[in-house]
């Protein structure tokens, strides 16, 4: 009996592998569809073993992972990563709002490859690549995805073709470029990148990600569920990330589903998913759904931004091809988007860099500004456990960097210079949060 399986979301179809899935062009050949799952022959009771120690990477997990031979792995020890307690959260949620919670933050900049969100997926299709000896790739992303397979892809000896759109960050394509991968920077936005990449797939008979619902992707992405199991001993009450596809909540749904029969009791958190107000096609359609009721389809209506004028371009996915997928994921876990004002991030990053000495990037300070709106809009109840999904680092977001600068004053000579309290900034940078 071999590992694992891949079968069709839409009609049931079982492909073999991994390498029928790349011959048949990532579809299934009987309804054409691009979404199928990975699942397995193996005993999940070996998972509860595997959670009882500490991983080095999302590699622990191998035996729930879609790959033969682990002479195979391309790691960077990405995965495993401690979940942290920010009491600083939980205090202002008390003396503010009179709740008694738990805040946890799950830091995707302490990954081991780029220090994003994407550095599981990448790890996972460059081995997948390597073991069934696929040479070239190609991708469109608006940053986090293109560094990360940028990097990974280069370690498997794998060429790839990764398609950005215009206001993709320099840093990101620098980052690319050294790696030695080619980088297409595409005369518009997110979506004409994906349209271009689709063209040179099919021109050059390339492989090419298949977005948001790639097994690939979902898979690698998966594994946070059991380390959630490890290191929370189960799962958040609430979970908020920012999102721009969704990817996140989509992994999540199948990883709780996979382990469900050994797990029964274990629910999904309540999405709060959060975008800046300057590429929120979501968060626009799902208040026009929740504003009609929630009709039969509502998943289906949504808008398209185009050529969004957000300065996260992580998150600048104006035509949200997977919301029908997460809006019904977010739905059937009592949940909601969260709109953020954009103008805003560099007070929450201002603030988390002050009180936890950590500098994360934009996307991640979306993600932290839901809390706090989530927080206002009354969604986060009295007694509960709530996890941030923090995407990313600051290392690819010179710009944003440098409007974490407050402290800094002109001086002539050193009679304008006198010794500080940093203590005495606390206060300011709250009440920025407040306004």
């Amino acid at each position: 009996m071999s590992k694992y399986y891949l079968k069709c979301v839409q009609c049931g179809y079982i492909t073999p592998d991994f390498k029928t899935w790349f011959s048949q062009n990532q579809i299934c050949p009987k309804c054409g569809s691009k979404h199928s799952e990975v699942w397995y022959n193996t005993d999940y009771k070996k998972l509860d073993e595997l959670i009882k120690h500490y991983p080095d990477s999302f590699w622990h997990y191998f035996d729930f992972l879609p790959l033969e031979s682990d002479n195979n792995i391309v790691s960077r020890h990405e995965g495993a990563i401690p979940i942290e307690q920010w009491s600083f959260l939980e205090k202002y949620a008390q003396e503010k709002y009179g709740l008694d919670i738990k805040v946890f933050a799950y830091r995707n900049d302490l990954n081991g490859g780029t220090g994003t969100f994407k550095d599981v997926a990448a790890s996972l299709a460059a081995s997948l690549f390597r073991e069934n000896g696929v040479k070239q790739y190609c991708v469109a992303s608006t940053g986090n995805t293109a560094t990360a397979y940028g990097l990974y892809l280069s370690l498997a000896d794998v060429n790839a073709s990764i398609f950005i759109p215009n206001n993709a960050l320099k840093a990101s394509e620098a980052m690319i470029s050294a790696y030695g991968q080619q980088v297409f920077r595409v005369n518009g936005d997110y979506a004409k990148a994906k349209a271009v990449a689709a063209e040179y797939a099919k021109k050059y008979n390339i492989l090419i990600s298949t977005g948001n619902i790639d097994p690939i992707r979902v898979e690698a992405k998966k594994t946070m569920i059991f380390e959630w199991m490890r290191q929370l001993k189960g799962m958040p009450d609430v979970y908020i990330q920012a999102v721009s596809g969704g990817t996140g909540p989509i992994a999540m749904d199948k990883g709780l589903r996979e382990v469900s029969a050994v797990h029964p009791e274990l629910k999904m958190p309540r999405m709060l998913l959060v975008q800046p107000d300057q590429c929120d096609p979501m968060v626009q359609a799902w208040e026009k759904a929740e504003k009609n009721g929630f009709p039969e389809g509502f998943e289906n209506e949504y808008p398209t931004i185009k050529n969004p004028k957000t300065s996260v371009p992580t998150l600048a996915t104006g035509e949200p091809a997977t919301y029908p997928i997460v809006a019904k994921l977010v739905r059937k876990s009592n949940g909601t988007f969260v709109r953020m004002r954009e103008d805003k991030l560099p007070d929450y990053g201002k603030l988390v860099a002050f009180e936890r000495k950590i500098i994360l990037g934009p996307a991640s300070a979306v993600c932290i500004a839901g809390f706090f709106e989530s927080l206002k809009k009354g969604l986060i109840k009295n007694g509960e456990r709530v996890l941030l999904n923090t995407g990313e680092g600051v290392r690819r977001a010179p710009d944003y960097v440098n409007e974490m600068i407050y402290t800094t004053k002109k001086v002539e000579c050193v009679d304008d210079c006198k010794p500080h309290d940093m203590n005495n900034y606390r206060e300011m940078l709250w009440n920025a949060i407040e306004d």
